[in-house]
């Protein structure tokens, strides 16, 4: 998908749209500001945990990072990344049908499934 840029009237693709809806707070906002750095062709936002729903319908974001999230998340979101549910050592990252487990995820995996975020915002 492309929007027309304003100021060049040249047709420029769409940035993928990632929303981080995790707990704590600061994992949230550390996880944002190294994706903003690491991966600048994406748009990174962050929501409450508690207005996850609202965000996912009003935004339509290619990839959510959350918590916990009601099936909606599940349903609608292409790509999503269940970050440490329960507090445990274990996260469910799901990509269209397919779910895999990951235990103690790190930067690494998230940027990767970043990437594919990116791909399928193209």
């Amino acid at each position: 998908m492309a929007t027309l840029s304003a100021c060049a009237g040249e047709l420029q693709p769409r940035k993928a749209l990632i929303l981080l809806a995790n707990e704590p707070r600061a994992y949230r906002e550390s996880i944002a500001q190294v994706l903003g750095q690491l991966r600048p062709n994406v748009e990174v936002i962050t929501a409450e945990p508690e207005d996850l729903e609202d965000r996912v319908l009003r935004l339509a974001p290619e990839m959510v990072v959350f918590s916990e999230a009601p099936g909606l998340v599940r349903e609608r979101v292409p790509i999503w990344v269940e970050l440490y549910p329960e507090y445990g050592r274990r996260s469910v990252v799901g990509v269209g049908e397919e779910r895999s487990t990951i235990e103690e995820i790190q930067l690494s995996h998230l940027l990767c499934v970043v990437d594919h975020a990116e791909r399928l915002a193209h």
